[in-house]
């Protein structure tokens, strides 16, 4: 069974991680694509991404949410009409989705060196994380894409707009303006997922 991990994370929100082991073939065997789904997989070359799409459309099967009632903003940001607030992420080997009554990120990462050449794009000096590590910077990285996903307003810096506390193991808070969200953490397999779910007031 490919369903890597399913969490109730919180009472109103899920996640649930595929692990990416089937080929194009098998992975569509099993999935129903309407029109939209089937226009925007066309469209996508990279043997990789195409797996990954395939496999979050699986994912969406087990959360009974139909790959019909999915859609996309202007911004590419998807949602469900008359739904739950819902995110997505995928690698070369796992896919993840969030599902939560509030608005809700996702984000999955392999650990690699790169991410050292780039923190400065996302590491804020308000931050409470540990920095010294590739697990440590890819965890702090998932945690701003998430949040990235979550807020979802164009032009946020990561570096500067939010601030994250990652003191507590395998969870957190994150700040934006006035607004606090929980953090939920996962490390497996050389990879980092965190989701990002805003607090209700």
């Amino acid at each position: 069974m490919p369903i890597y991990k399913h969490c109730q994370l919180n009472s109103f929100s899920k996640l649930w991680v595929w692990h990416i082991t089937e080929g194009e073939e098998e992975l569509i065997k099993h999935i129903s694509l309407g029109l939209n789904c089937t226009n925007r997989l066309e469209a996508i070359t990279h043997t990789n991404h195409r797996k990954g799409f395939l496999a979050v459309r699986s994912l969406l099967n087990f959360a009974n949410i139909s790959p019909d009632n999915l859609h996309y903003t202007n911004n590419g940001k998807p949602y469900l009409l008359n739904g739950p607030h819902i995110s997505f992420s995928h690698t070369n080997d796992f896919a993840a989705i969030a599902v939560g009554k509030s608005p809700i990120g996702v984000d999955v990462e392999r650990h690699r060196t790169k991410v050292k050449r780039v923190a400065q794009k996302f590491v804020n000096p308000k931050d409470q994380a540990p920095l010294d590590t590739i697990a440590g910077l890819t965890d702090l990285w998932c945690v701003k894409e998430s949040m990235y996903k979550a807020i979802s307003i164009p032009g946020i810096r990561m570096s500067k707009d939010i601030s994250v506390d990652l003191r507590i193991p395998d969870q957190g808070v994150a700040t934006y303006k006035n607004d606090t969200y929980d953090i939920f953490r996962y490390v497996w397999n050389d990879h980092s997922c965190a989701v990002t779910v805003k607090n209700q007031v």
